[in-house]
């Protein structure tokens, strides 16, 4: 009986979460006019600011696990960048990874941000760094998922096995597919102006195509605390993961075991605990002889 009703309590609380429409909360979100567009975003919770920037194609939809998880701690901002989601695009300017990382520093101050934590995840994870290039009094600590200094062009990315089938019977597909699917329809579902879809679609390939472009050196000069993670099965290289971690002065390391690029949808439950862990400490500098000194 016992176990009835905690499984009865627990389907009773996905049920609540699954009831919030995180990302298109009409009860809560908000446009805000940033330079050039009008950028789209959702507050839910209290305390220090953090800041949510989804993957490349998707919106802040995509988030709504992490939205869930972290604002029980903090004030959970989820954006929607530039010409993705529910955010408008400018025909003036090319989209790249610099260009959403000036949107986010002007929405900030617009809404009086002095400073704030960070999760990225994918492109997120690049707008973030952008960001502590240009603008590193703005970042207290970031965690990036799945994230890259060099375009795609750069032979970072792993190439597509099309040979290869997930098994449909397998757990993980079943738990997976709905919101990769939901995500893949983000644009048709979400798009401020319809007729715009194939060019902004075309711009978000472009940009990861041909960006970021960050060097060695530059990665080497962000002092600013950085939470590296990837699944070990990401779409990016490891080696490409190990080098940014290596590179970046203050950077922690976290890979996610048997997991993709997807892996907040794959192991939410230790992803999202690792990154609490992550924003809850204090960044300390470690070498390999930390204790035997």
């Amino acid at each position: 009986m016992k176990q009835f009703f905690c499984a009865l309590l627990l389907c009773f609380s996905i049920t609540a979460i699954a009831q919030i429409p995180y990302g298109s909360n009409p009860k809560v979100g908000k446009i805000i006019q940033v330079g050039d567009i009008y950028m789209y975003y959702e507050t839910y919770g209290k305390g220090e600011p953090l800041i949510l920037l989804h993957g490349g194609y998707g919106s802040s939809e995509m988030m709504g696990g992490m939205i869930d998880a972290f604002s029980k701690k903090y004030q959970v901002i989820a954006v929607d960048s530039r010409s993705q989601g529910r955010t408008t695009d400018s025909d003036a300017k090319e989209l790249t990874y610099a260009q959403m990382a000036l949107d986010v520093n002007g929405f900030m101050d617009l809404l009086k941000i002095k400073k704030a934590k960070f999760v990225g995840w994918s492109d997120g994870g690049d707008i973030a760094l952008e960001l502590a290039l240009i603008h590193p009094e703005k970042i207290d600590k970031a965690v990036i998922l799945g994230a890259n200094f060099l375009g795609e062009s750069k032979g970072v990315f792993l190439k597509m096995d099309t040979t290869w089938k997930m098994n449909p019977a397998d757990p993980l597909y079943a738990k997976v597919k709905e919101p990769i699917s939901k995500y893949f329809t983000t644009y048709e579902r979400l798009a401020p102006d319809k007729s715009k879809i194939a060019s902004s679609k075309k711009k978000v390939a472009d940009n990861a195509f041909n960006n970021p472009n960050i060097t060695l050196a530059q990665l080497n000069s962000i002092q600013v605390p950085f939470l590296v993670m990837a699944g070990d099965h990401d779409m990016f290289t490891i080696d490409h993961t190990i080098a940014l971690f290596k590179n970046l002065p203050q950077a922690s390391l976290y890979i996610v075991p048997d997991a993709s690029h997807a892996s907040p949808f794959e192991e939410p439950e230790l992803v999202h605990s690792e990154i609490l862990r992550y924003l809850g400490k204090k960044y300390r500098r470690l070498d390999a002889f930390y204790f035997w000194r």
